[in-house]
């Protein structure tokens, strides 16, 4: 994770490493294959960005990581924060890149309002932000919406798209209020686009508004753990027979630890690997193994496959 000195996005990950309190090192960390952590595991916890694709881009060997580990009857959830698209949403848009899934394999972030919506005391309409294919998220939590100000005092934020400045004026005007909460369904701060270009997302408005209104926050998604407890309850599996892979130190690879779910950083997207043990060293965050990517053992690949000849 290259970033800037004090750039919004280092800050808002040291803020989650920080919070979420130190982790111990551990005595080695081995770079793994696909093929000996299906040895080990039942499960796969997958994220999305910079594992699976890069927004309508496949990652290479991804697909045909996915359906090795289906056909070798690993369990497969897609872990992702990417609440711009509803759960289905999300689906369709991998396997329409090829990522072999079935209906009920994704997890968002976004479906942790229904979860907590009790526990943040939201009880009338909310401020939305987002795609409209996010509003599914407020359909499930049975939230209404409204575009007045000055009839709630709550902004639930699911993307960094789907709307104009105008928007966000507004939801300074309701922040600024006394008692008002912003939700954050997709934390992270950026997320891996094609040919190596790192967009800025919903986390970096999430926390700017935070800052300038001195609001509530409530964060939905990795690192934090009630996504790993919803996909846990949705596989049927114990945290000890699951692998989480992420490509993120401070949001897969942070979560799956404090989760106490054994991980693997994959090397396709935000951390690069010829710096990926010095990014570990010097966040204090660890993996479990290192995992170069998703190529499934080469006997499982047919031979003469014109998409991946050299």
């Amino acid at each position: 994770m290259l970033f800037q000195p004090g750039s919004p996005e280092l800050q808002i990950y040291r803020e989650y490493a920080d919070a979420m309190g130190p982790l111990p090192a551990p005595s080695a960390v081995p770079t793994a294959t696909l093929e000996a952590l299906a040895q080990r595991y039942d499960g796969f916890l997958l994220d999305s960005y910079g594992v699976l694709n890069r927004a309508e881009e496949p990652i290479p060997w991804a697909a045909e990581g996915v359906e090795w580990l289906k056909s070798c009857g690993r369990k497969v959830c897609v872990l992702t924060n990417n609440a711009a698209l509803s759960e289905e949403d999300n689906r369709s848009l991998l396997t329409s890149i090829g990522i072999p899934l079935s209906h009920g394999e994704v997890v968002c972030s976004g479906s942790l309002l229904a979860r907590e919506r009790i526990a943040l005391g939201i009880d009338g309409p909310v401020f939305y932000m987002g795609l409209p294919s996010g509003r599914e998220y407020l359909r499930q939590a049975g939230l209404e919406t409204t575009d007045h100000a000055d009839q709630t005092r709550v902004v639930v934020i699911a993307s960094s798209r789907g709307y104009r400045m105008r928007r966000i004026a507004e939801a300074h005007r309701i922040l600024r209020q006394p008692g008002s909460l912003l939700v954050v369904l997709n934390p992270d701060a950026v997320a891996p686009r094609p040919n190596g270009v790192m967009a800025r997302v919903s986390g970096v408005t999430a926390r700017s508004l935070a800052r300038e209104t001195g609001c509530k926050v409530a964060l939905l998604g990795k690192p934090f753990g009630e996504i790993y407890s919803l996909a846990l309850d949705r596989m049927g599996l114990k945290s000890d027979r699951v692998v989480a892979l992420g490509d993120t130190l401070a949001t897969d690879i942070l979560g799956a630890r404090h989760a106490g779910i054994d991980c693997a950083l994959v090397l396709t997207g935000v951390t690069p690997q010829e710096r990926a043990r010095a990014e570990a060293k010097s966040w204090g965050i660890w993996p479990t193994w290192f995992l170069p990517n998703l190529m499934p053992p080469v006997q499982a690949v047919e031979i003469g496959d014109p998409e991946h000849a050299d």
